[in-house]
């Protein structure tokens, strides 16, 4: 019976191996669209949805995997030997579980430095783009004034 909910964390953690390789895919996509300029928000968008969905099957499986192993956990204590190939299994696909979410984690600081880039690019250029008019204006202004006579300055004697 232990060994049938062994299987099932192995199962747990191979799944959610799978799940981090797709999330590591999307944050190199990710990385792809946001150093082409311009940007294509839908496309960056979607990819933030579909990582969504993906974290969330990542916390649905590790809620499994602690339910499961709390079932486990005394009978695989007392009986490390019996279940030591096993066991060594686990402790492997957590050592590589644990990596891959530490690369995914640089992934996306990388990602977020990234995108702040692209705003802080965006920002600047809106701010140009105001003073520009801005200049533009005030030029306007002054050239239509330059035609016209202070009524103070005219010479009202005939």
């Amino acid at each position: 019976m232990t060994g049938g909910y062994l299987q099932i964390l192995i199962e747990s953690l191979e799944k959610k191996i799978e799940v981090l390789d797709k999330i590591s895919l999307l944050n190199k996509e990710q990385a792809e669209l946001s150093s082409i300029q311009p940007m294509d928000m839908k496309a960056y968008d979607r990819t933030m949805e579909e990582k969504g969905v993906l974290i969330d099957e990542i916390n649905r499986l590790d809620e499994g995997f602690s339910t499961t192993f709390e079932r486990v956990k005394e009978e695989v204590t007392n009986h490390k030997e019996e279940y030591a190939k096993q066991i060594a299994y686990l402790q492997e696909l957590i050592r590589m579980t644990v990596d891959k979410g530490v690369a995914i984690e640089a992934q996306e600081k990388r990602n977020k430095a990234a995108l702040e880039t692209v705003f802080r690019a965006k920002r600047q250029e809106i701010k140009q783009l105001k003073r520009s008019a801005s200049s533009a204006s005030t030029y306007y202004k002054a050239m239509s004034r330059i035609n016209e006579v202070d009524p103070q300055l005219m010479d009202r004697r005939k």
